[in-house]
């Protein structure tokens, strides 16, 4: 029997009990993952990972069950366990479900990949992660810690559900994070360089990850010879990456309708200003290549472009059928999951800020005085939108010219208050955030946006 056919039986038997809408995915995937710390492999495994989730309603109560046994027996087990869920679950419930229309699909889907990654003996992952293991170790007496993230996913997504969708969609994802510490006396300084997309193998010959490490090592190193800034409020030039981290922590998770409905500082403002006239912000289940990338979500909605800010005005929210209803809205394809033994929830897929018109260098030129941001290396934000990262690299700025890197630097702010700042957006559209984003659950993101101008709160002594 067929995995559709399979689930198709499945859905028959739990309406037959009394469920008005089911849905089954059905999910498999091979899988490597390595982990390498100064020279010492702590983790190196490649496995096949295979499983099933279901939710069923009844009378506007869901159920959730999953199993990691591909089988008519366990699937009907996980069937009986979420009817018994759901049933439970009406006394206590806060409110009744109700789920937005969607349209059904019939649909295959496959990433355009090169090099499948589950054909790449793991021994030669292995070498490639000890070389950019290598590169970082041997760079510097300097250099004190390293640590090598390799991860790779070749998967099969299947969704069925009592509406008429029938969904397949192949994917792949690869993944190298070089991180290192350099250390001299009481001065630390670290760095950190990301490859990753929705590509085969053939991303780390189109980006080599020991030359990126190779560059984080140098950083690291040089940052030890620079200053700490003095602290306070400042003109900023910002990278790609940093404001691709700003948008996702910083203002993405804010507009995911989940959270909008708990309270949030995007609460009840669609139409209103809430960033400059030259600010346009997007979640994107693209651009091809991405590391979010997500053609349907977990609820088998085809997946649109989500307008959050259109020229400073907040037009949308982030929506799964059940917030879309709530709020009067339209699905938006932003229901993920981990995986297969977790019920999906809002969450981002590719959010950055759209292009301008200036040209990085001529933002740079343009500014009498200030600083340049480049690369973020983590950090923390709340719902009111404030936050707090840490950069990796600062530049101060004097007469449009570049003319003293600083370490140890921080940026803070309120979301909404530095977007109302931008007075300059650049033409050089990057998506370069990938990361797990850990809402709940951990899934693959990506963002980014172009060099943009702006005022903040910059940390430093």
């Amino acid at each position: 029997m067929s995995f559709v056919s399979m689930a198709e039986k499945a859905i028959e038997y739990a309406q037959e009990k009394g469920a008005e809408y089911v849905d089954v995915r059905v999910e498999e995937a091979l899988t490597t993952s390595i982990r390498i710390r100064r020279g010492e492999v702590e983790a190196a495994q490649s496995r096949r990972i295979r499983g099933i989730g279901v939710r069923v309603m009844i009378r506007g109560s869901w159920g959730f069950s999953s199993t990691s046994r591909v089988n008519w027996q366990e699937m009907l087990k996980a069937i009986d366990n979420a009817l018994k869920l759901a049933k439970s679950s009406i006394e206590v419930r806060r409110r009744k479900v109700y789920l937005a229309e969607s349209k059904a699909y019939e649909d295959k889907v496959r990433a355009k990949v090169k090099e499948d990654p589950a054909t790449i003996p793991l021994e030669e992952k292995l070498k490639l992660a000890l070389e950019v293991d290598k590169v970082m170790r041997e760079y510097s007496d300097r250099v004190k810690e390293d640590e090598v993230i390799y991860g790779d996913s070749k998967y099969l997504k299947i969704f069925v559900n009592s509406e008429g969708s029938r969904i397949n969609v192949e994917g792949c994802r690869v993944f190298c994070r070089a991180y290192v510490v350099a250390r001299e006396a009481n001065v630390v300084s670290p760095a950190v360089e990301v490859v990753a997309g929705s590509k085969g193998y053939e991303l780390f010959k189109e980006i080599d990850p020991v030359e990126k490490a190779k560059e984080a090592a140098a950083r690291a190193v040089r940052l030890l010879e620079a200053e700490v800034p003095r602290g306070g409020l400042v003109t900023a030039v910002l990278d790609n990456e940093i404001l691709g981290l700003i948008v996702h922590e910083a203002f993405g998770h804010v507009a995911e309708a989940d959270l909008v409905m708990t309270g949030t500082i995007l609460t009840n403002k669609i139409g209103q200003r809430v960033a400059s006239e030259l600010v346009t912000i997007v979640d994107d289940p693209g651009p091809e290549g991405a590391f979010g990338w997500t053609p349907y979500d977990d609820e088998g909605v085809k997946c649109r472009k989500v307008v959050i800010i259109e020229k400073g005005v907040l037009k949308g929210y982030m929506h799964s059928r059940e917030t879309a209803y709530l709020m009067g809205s339209e699905p938006t394809g932003n229901a993920r999951a981990q995986d297969y033994a977790h019920p999906p929830l809002v969450r981002m897929r590719n959010t950055y800020m759209e292009a301008g018109d200036w040209d990085p260098e001529e933002i740079i030129r343009d500014t009498k005085g200030g600083f340049y941001l480049k690369g973020g290396i983590g950090g923390q934000a709340d719902t009111n939108g404030e936050f707090m990262f840490s950069v990796q690299e600062a530049w101060e700025i004097k007469n449009g010219e570049l003319v003293k890197p600083y370490r140890a630097v921080t940026v803070s702010g309120n979301a909404i208050d530095v977007l109302k700042s931008v007075d300059a957006v650049g033409k050089d559209l990057k998506v370069v955030s990938p990361g797990m984003c850990g809402k709940f659950q951990l899934v693959p993101v990506d963002g980014g946006g172009p060099h943009i101008r702006c005022k903040l709160i910059l940390g430093g002594r």
